[in-house]
């Protein structure tokens, strides 16, 4: 029997026992920094996550069952992901059947690892602090059938991505198309030059395979020749801000792991500035004084979003701003621009140069941080009508 048989019959003994025994409490599955945990009520499934690319997941999931999904700044309790569905359920802005489609997507993902990984060590615990005010909410838990119709589905997406040799890959890890590779719509391959928007190093495979409804074994398939050959790297890349606030409880970790904020200013009392507004909010820093010779470094470490300065000694932002669209990685990455001149006429001319937003010096902490959230929130909407015709059918 294979290992992975082996996998599976004891992720459905785990499940079912959990089921049978009518059990409350989480299953938390671990290995090394990340963790995988499942939380159910007397034996039915409230929600199932994990601390890798949580929020992306979540988004991944509602853009594609609740596509016009709105939530609530603050939740309390966890699961958050299944707060705000039943929130959403009980003030009639999705449906049960919306919200269930949800909670199966992220479990899929959840079993798909712990089917995948027999170094995964689990361990359970009792709980009562489940709490439901209405049967709304009571609704959305999963039963026995659904769970191990998920489990189904996971194992056949695993068996297959085994099947094509896909083991040593990692579904979590962002697809960028190397600058030296020259795509020309001619000879490259139609379905290539289609997933050419995503190819950018901001989506992962996951997050391509939701964007075009392929599986993932099927994305993964076809980018694999042209990772072999050097034309498309694989490398990991952070989660996306958590778009919720628990209700403050403990002090922050130092430790940060939050998208990298790219500050270009030749002030370094600017650079400060900006990195105590952004560091306390979970976000890391790469502060540049020269943007021509730091040109390098923004192309080595790929920040999710740039800050920058209007006016500086050897470049302006316009300049900067435009040659950074015209480079392949950074075609898509917010830029905002900082500056004393407000005027119509400098708003006009940085947006013609390509920048996402501008804001004045010294910009308010607040006002800051809630354009990045809202920009770097945008990354995971698709960039543009993107069609993949050229599948081969399943």
């Amino acid at each position: 029997m294979s290992s992975t048989s082996h996998s599976y019959i004891n992720t459905a003994r785990t499940l079912a026992s959990i089921s049978q025994q009518r059990s409350t409490g989480e299953l938390t599955l671990t290995q090394n920094e990340h963790s995988w945990r499942l939380y159910f009520f007397q034996g039915r499934l409230i929600y199932a996550t994990g601390t890798l690319h949580r929020v992306r997941r979540w988004y991944r999931a509602t853009k594609r069952h609740c596509p016009k999904f709105q939530s609530t700044p603050i939740v309390h309790g966890e699961p958050w992901e299944y707060q705000l569905l039943s929130q959403s359920v009980t003030q009639g802005h999705i449906n049960v059947a919306q919200a269930q489609e949800v909670i199966k997507m992220s479990l899929e993902e959840v079993l798909f690892a712990w089917i995948g990984d027999l170094t995964l060590r689990s361990e359970w615990s009792s709980a009562q602090r489940f709490s439901f005010k209405n049967n709304a909410a009571l609704s959305l838990l999963l039963s026995s059938t659904q769970i191990e119709g998920v489990l189904q589905e996971s194992q056949k997406l695993w068996k297959h991505w085994k099947h094509l040799e896909l083991e040593s890959l990692n579904p979590y890890t962002a697809p960028t198309l190397q600058p030296s590779f020259r795509l020309d719509s001619d000879s490259a391959p139609p379905t290539l030059v289609n997933l050419s928007p995503f190819l950018t190093g901001r989506y992962t495979l996951w997050d391509i395979a939701c964007s075009v409804r392929r599986p993932v074994t099927t994305v993964t398939q076809f980018l694999l020749p042209w990772v072999q050959r050097g034309a498309i790297s694989l490398e990991e890349i952070p989660d996306l801000p958590n778009l919720v606030r628990q209700p403050p409880t403990s002090p922050a970790p130092a430790v940060l792991s939050g998208p990298l904020i790219a500050c270009i200013d030749d002030s370094p009392t600017v650079g400060e500035y900006l990195a105590n507004i952004l560091e306390p909010a979970g976000y890391r820093v790469l502060k540049i004084q020269d943007p021509l010779a730091g040109m390098a470094i923004l192309s080595k470490y790929k920040p999710a979003l740039i800050v920058m300065d209007l006016v500086m000694p050897t470049a302006n932002g316009y300049d900067v701003c435009s040659f950074l669209r015209k480079t392949a990685i950074f075609q898509n990455t917010p830029i905002i621009i900082l500056t004393s001149q407000g005027s119509l006429v400098d708003r006009t001319r940085a947006k013609l140069a390509g920048a996402s937003d501008f804001l004045t010096k010294p910009p308010d902490p607040q006002a800051l941080l809630s354009l990045i959230r809202t920009h770097l929130q945008s990354v995971m909407s698709a960039p543009g009508n993107v069609t993949c015709q050229c599948w081969d059918s399943d």
